[in-house]
């Protein structure tokens, strides 16, 4: 992979497909960005994307395999593996609806029999069944209340969701993320085939790395809280074993505690993790103008590391357990909400997107600060000058601000954070000094060629981060100082010899 920013962007966001969004990338992005991670351009049923029928195929309205192979051409490429689930639109989940056990998929999913099976009442559960009575003994389809209380998910009640079969049978299935969300069964041999025949198709047209969406969630056990459970590294380490062979790199998607994260990141065949700690600590930063927790964060986290601040999952709160105490915690959201317009924000996230708590909060990250430019490039600066692959949102790019007639039209929390763009909109947006700033950072953060030498963090007052690099004769700072508001990009001139000022803040 270079070491360049790289784009996330949908397949219709910038532009209206994928033949239009090469063009927008070439013509206004150029070489100011080394890759870009499309979302999902799969055929689905929802969730944008994410409800996907098949990675096999490209959804005729995106465009083609030889669109997506184009873009490779002039970009690294990251697409999505999406491995803990499939739509229930998906000719396999209607086969075994329809078939039963005669279906050649009846192994694909997680019943709630199967799941209850993993102990010594299978035969038991199968008489208690018949005769109607099952609930009375196990409490719930043949699982126990203790078991579904172990089980750790970003939704509210049992992962399981009661489907009707062809021959009048409700058959109660594991979704984790929603009833269009059916999980497949990852211990299942054939599964496993066919993500590896996924893995095949995608390299074979352009894709060089792969996200492997809801990782942790993929491995079910009976007993556990069935999220990053030993299971799930091994799995994790086998799908980037694979990978490896087909010349894919992986970087598998992980919201959770950030000590798995770092485990995470020093398995065997796991290439990157993301850091979904920086975001709301970088947020935290710049609200309390104090750069200690921040600071901690840099000297223990590991460098292999996908960096954001936005993406299409909104600003995670959950990662940075244990990094911000429960009062700073609070704080946070409640900061995130007051700046990113109060009623707005806490209304599309929460338990009003289908969240738990607040898992996620869902606004663009130029809103969260206030839509202030001065602190939203700040954030970006630092984000581009700590050790990792930089990844910017398409919506981040353009310095997007929360989109509430989008949200009110849906309803979807998310929806505050995915506006579309048309051509001549880019071009509008592009021409804002936030926009062409942010444009002067990522050309330097993909072409100066010093972010792969040395990194240092210089010990100083918590209102202040000082970072640098050095690579043989280049060398670059950053220097901000909260309290006084003074800003420093430096760096060494290669064809002067003398230091010079990035940018003016």
């Amino acid at each position: 992979m270079k070491n360049k920013v790289q784009l996330i962007t949908y397949p219709d966001s910038l532009g209206k497909d994928l033949k239009e969004l090469n063009q927008i990338l070439k013509k206004e992005l150029g070489d100011k960005i080394g890759g870009v991670y499309i979302l999902p351009f799969y055929p689905s049923s929802g969730d944008r994307g994410f409800s996907i029928l098949t990675h096999l195929k490209v959804d005729p309205k995106f465009g083609s395999w030889k669109d997506v192979e184009k873009i490779s051409q002039t970009y690294d490429l990251m697409t999505d593996l999406i491995v803990n689930h499939i739509s229930s639109q998906s000719e396999i989940f209607r086969d075994f609806l329809s078939r039963g056990s005669k279906s050649k998929y009846k192994g694909y999913f997680i019943t709630a029999s199967q799941f209850s099976n993993q102990g010594k009442n299978g035969f038991l559960i199968r008489i208690l069944d018949f005769f109607k009575k099952l609930d009375k003994v196990f409490h719930y389809k043949g699982v126990s209340r203790k078991a579904l209380k172990r089980i750790y998910r970003p939704r509210q009640g049992s992962p399981f969701q009661i489907f009707q079969a062809r021959n009048g049978r409700k058959v109660p299935v594991w979704c984790t993320f929603s009833r269009d969300q059916i999980d497949l069964n990852l211990e299942n041999r054939k599964v496993r085939q066919m993500l590896t025949r996924a893995m095949e198709k995608l390299s074979k047209n352009g894709a060089n790395m792969l996200r492997i969406d809801a990782a942790g969630y993929a491995i079910k056990k009976k007993g556990t809280s069935c999220f990053m459970i030993p299971e799930t590294y091994e799995l994790v380490s086998e799908l980037g074993k694979e990978a490896h062979k087909k010349n894919l790199t992986i970087v598998p998607e992980v919201h959770g505690y950030y000590g798995e994260q770092i485990k995470l990141a020093g398995g065997e065949n796991v290439d990157y993790v993301y850091d979904f700690c920086l975001p709301a600590l970088v947020l935290h930063s710049l609200y309390q103008k104090d750069f200690r927790k921040l600071k901690k964060w840099i000297k223990i986290r590991p460098d292999n590391q996908v960096t954001v601040l936005d993406t299409h999952d909104g600003i995670g709160i959950v990662d940075v357990e244990g990094l911000l105490g429960e009062r700073e915690t609070k704080k946070l959201i409640k900061n995130i909400y007051v700046r990113g317009g109060k009623e707005l924000v806490e209304k599309a996230s929460g338990e009003n997107s289908q969240n738990v708590d607040n898992y996620q909060i869902n606004t663009t990250f130029f809103s969260a600060l206030g839509e202030s430019d001065f602190e939203y490039l700040l954030a970006r600066a630092i984000q581009f000058f700590i050790p990792g692959i930089p990844q910017v949102y398409y919506v981040g790019w353009l310095a997007g601000s929360n989109d509430e007639e989008k949200f009110q039209e849906t309803g979807v929390g998310r929806d505050l954070n995915r506006r579309n763009y048309a051509w001549e909109e880019i071009k509008r947006e592009r021409k804002r000094k936030v926009v062409r700033n942010l444009e002067k950072l990522m050309e330097f953060r993909s072409n100066y060629p010093v972010f792969s030498g040395e990194f240092t963090l210089k010990e100083s007052s918590p209102n202040i981060l000082e970072i640098e690099w050095q690579k043989g004769k280049n060398f670059t700072s950053l220097f901000i100082d909260l309290k006084s508001k003074k800003v420093e990009i430096k760096y060494q001139d290669p064809k002067e010899g003398k230091l010079k000022n990035l940018i003016k803040f």
